[in-house]
């Protein structure tokens, strides 16, 4: 069954790939939501094709709730944008495993300020 998720955000790390065509950044995070831990990996396309420029950036998360050793976790996967000024971001969920696929379509906000990640029900 569906459920809102509020994850609060520690980040591990958040590197960035220069490339001809244009920049990647890559985050790793750890989340909790009340007794809930999760991880958290995600790209970020910060800019486009020879140096043309976009207020955000396109964004892929995928959370990754806790499994086993030997075992898939659950999860579910993000896409949205990345802003550039604020770093707020924004999107839906847009994949999940089975246990999660309810949540496909609930839509997602990230405040950067207070390391927030929200999750709704679609």
């Amino acid at each position: 069954m569906a459920r809102n998720y509020s994850f609060t955000l520690d980040l591990l790390f958040n590197e960035e790939l220069i490339d001809n065509a244009g920049n990647w950044q890559y985050a790793g995070a750890n989340g909790v939501d009340k007794d809930i831990h999760v991880q958290l990996i995600a790209t970020k396309r910060t800019n486009a094709f020879e140096q043309t420029s976009f207020p955000v950036s396109m964004l892929t998360a995928t959370i990754l709730f806790h499994a086993e050793p030997g075992e898939v976790p659950q999860n579910m996967t993000l896409q949205g944008v990345h802003d550039l000024v604020t770093n707020n971001e924004t999107g839906s969920v847009s994949a999940a495993s089975a246990q999660l696929a309810d949540q496909i379509g609930g839509a997602f906000f990230f405040d950067f300020e207070s390391k927030l990640l929200t999750i709704e029900t679609p």
